[in-house]
């Protein structure tokens, strides 16, 4: 079996989710497979806190969750943080468009892993993929995005490079923004290494940005043994 691409669900009402699994799957040339939320493990059926070891066993490529009233966004958040996938948060009425993919990058060592995942957007979809810049003073974030230019150049990729107008701390919330406003149909966004008090007490920018922004959110962990989406 291919690597598939895993649709979650609480139930399966949930429509935008699997059609964006589906584009995905046959873009990426995957299987696609769906796992529902339940009290127990078993079958297609999966506790909340066992879909990191369920995506394990299944050698899963990319998770898709669409996001209702019945589990919070924090919820999710809190049981994919070890995933060594990229996970996917959609909203009901959204329709996958990969035609552009927004890529902020900061100056954390871990946006370099945005890269690769990027790349796999620009050759199996044909992607434009629009980088943001951040207005910083230090060169780590202008180290990041050469690395990441390297990369899409191998491939011959299609991309930009845009100046944004806030500085790492604030950039990755810019491009959702830009990306929301109809300029985009995904971002991808590192997730937090660790949460600080201030996103304990207010929420972590990952959660802030998938409440206040009507736009796909894909987030990759911050660790060095990522699967990749392709070879």
């Amino acid at each position: 079996m291919k690597r598939p691409v895993v649709v979650l669900q609480y139930d399966l009402t949930e429509q935008t989710s699997l059609a964006f699994g589906e584009q995905l799957a046959a873009g990426f040339n995957y299987d696609l497979h769906s796992l529902t939320i339940g009290d127990k493990t078993e079958d297609n059926v999966v506790r909340l806190g066992d879909v990191a070891d369920v995506l394990e066993q299944l050698d899963a490529s990319l998770l898709v969750v669409e996001l209702t009233n019945k589990l919070s966004v924090q919820t999710y958040l809190d049981a994919f943080r070890a995933l060594r996938i990229p996970y996917l948060f959609v909203r009901a009425g959204q329709k996958p468009n990969f035609e552009k993919v927004a890529l902020p990058i900061s100056f954390l060592i871990e946006d370099k892993e945005k890269g690769p995942f990027a790349a796999a957007f620009g050759r199996f979809f044909k992607s434009q993929l629009i980088i943001f810049q951040p207005k910083d003073y230090g060169t780590k974030a202008l180290q990041n995005i050469d690395a990441i230019k390297t990369l899409l150049d191998s491939f011959q990729l299609n991309y930009e490079v845009r100046k944004a107008s806030k500085d790492s701390n604030g950039v990755e919330r810019e491009a959702a923004n830009w990306a929301a406003s109809g300029e985009a149909g995904l971002v991808l966004v590192s997730a937090s290494r660790e949460y600080g008090l201030d996103d304990l007490l207010f929420g972590s920018k990952e959660r802030k940005m998938i409440t206040r922004t009507n736009v796909p959110i894909m987030l990759i962990n911050p660790r060095g043994d990522l699967y990749t989406l392709c070879d």
